[in-house]
């Protein structure tokens, strides 16, 4: 079959669902992506058919003066941080309804879609006549009373109790009226009846949905219906050929483990700011380091001989050689740090990533930092002498990296995605 993976994002929103890609290529199908030309080489490299798409640059939208601005509302502020949500929305609404069109086009001659916004992959599908099947690596849009909604976070992380199912619906309220002219407009060009805010949560919640994340960092709700299913991480590992740096392998192999610190593709108001902190923590701590500059453009700062700088590197081949991992809380960096069993710091900047920090922390795995905006060099310090030091935090995050590494996320989603289509 024809697959079409509907997705968008920065990277960590696009590389799960190359390694998903990869897993239905595996199983026989014939696999294409609808991406950025920044993301050409990551799908084709995989063997996946790459489609040019011309929707709006991720990078370009996190770099949006009025979102910078709002990010500052939502971390640490958890009553305006729901203010804040549907105005950044709102700023990405050529985004989503350019997405909208692309995925149109890119679903000519598919005969299944694997959609990872919810919205639009139904529509398409309904559209074309063909299957479709909701893919996502968060907690979002399926209710529970296990754990809230990831973008809810600011409300905080409670356990197993009946208000987090209340954290869905109000999610979903939330975010309704960014998409629902853009829905309402483009079903009505294609000759599709209207969908009502309650018809459509109905119609999305019928769907078959395979989420990425570990049952071992967020167990399987029991009271998910069958078609609802917690499948285990999708990682993309690096080629088989693929080599690092030289120096890099000499930089760790020539003293102690350093810890690693990248905020991937969150882009910092102040860089220089964030990198006196992070040299000033890292001295502090006498900690060696390796730095990711990401999108985040740590400030080309004189940097010392106990730290090595680099743009990006693939977490899954460096986590597992660091002492730590400082990051960002991204779903997809917290996921490589878990598997690679070594402790995270994390230092949330905005939307899911205060979820995952919390549930780092609450698996014993590592330790929430302040937020990005709030963090000092000596907050940062203590906490880096803490987990390169606590004997039982170590064991705790080697033991879960352990049961992560033993799951076979991909396969799971693969084997829901081919019963659904019948295959």
């Amino acid at each position: 079959m024809r697959i079409v993976i509907l997705t968008g994002g920065t990277l960590g929103d696009v590389q799960p669902y190359v390694a998903l890609g990869v897993g239905l290529r595996h199983a026989g199908h014939q696999v294409c992506v609808p991406a950025p030309e920044c993301f050409r080489s990551l799908i084709s490299d995989a063997g996946l058919e790459f489609i040019p798409s011309q929707a709006l640059d991720p990078q370009a939208l996190t770099r949006l003066p009025e979102v910078q601005a709002l990010r500052q509302k939502v971390v640490g502020r958890p009553i305006t941080a729901l203010s804040a949500i549907r105005p950044i929305m709102h700023i990405g609404q050529r985004y989503f309804a350019n997405l909208l069109d692309a995925y149109w086009d890119a679903s000519e001659g598919a005969d299944a879609l694997v959609s990872s916004i919810w919205y639009f992959g139904l529509d398409c599908a309904e559209k074309r006549g063909i299957p479709h099947v909701y893919a996502s690596y968060q907690a979002l849009v399926t209710p529970t009373r296990a754990f809230p909604s990831s973008l809810m976070s600011p409300l905080g992380l409670r356990l197993d109790t009946p208000l987090n199912r209340l954290t869905y619906y109000l999610m979903y309220l939330v975010f309704w009226p960014t998409f629902r002219t853009t829905l309402r407009n483009w079903r009505r060009q294609m000759g599709l009846s209207p969908h009502s805010i309650s018809s459509y949560w109905r119609w999305g919640q019928a769907q078959t949905t395979v989420c990425g994340f570990s049952p071992s960092v967020l167990p399987a709700p029991t009271d998910w219906l069958p078609h609802q299913h917690v499948t285990g991480y999708w990682f993309l590992d690096e080629p088989a050929d693929w080599q690092p740096p030289a120096g890099l392998v000499r930089f760790l192999e020539g003293g102690p483990a350093p810890v690693c610190v990248g905020f991937g593709s969150m882009v910092e108001n102040d860089p220089a700011r964030m990198t006196r902190v992070v040299l000033d923590a890292l001295a502090l701590s006498d900690q060696r380091a390796v730095l990711l500059s990401g999108w985040g453009g740590l400030d080309d700062l004189a940097l010392p001989e106990t730290v090595y700088c680099l743009d990006a590197i693939p977490h899954g081949w460096l986590f597992p050689k660091v002492a730590a991992v400082v990051h960002h809380g991204g779903a997809g960096t917290t996921a490589a740090a878990l598997r690679a069993g070594v402790p995270s710091v994390v230092i949330p900047f905005f939307f899911d990533q205060p979820f995952w920090a919390r549930r780092v922390e609450q698996l014993g795995a590592g330790v929430r930092c302040a937020a990005s905006s709030n963090v000092t060099a000596e907050q940062l310090a203590a906490v880096l002498d803490k987990v390169t030091t606590d004997t039982a935090l170590r064991q705790r995050a080697a033991a879960l990296g352990e049961k992560i590494r033993a799951e076979d996320g991909v396969g799971r989603a693969v084997a829901v995605i081919q019963d659904h289509l019948g295959q």
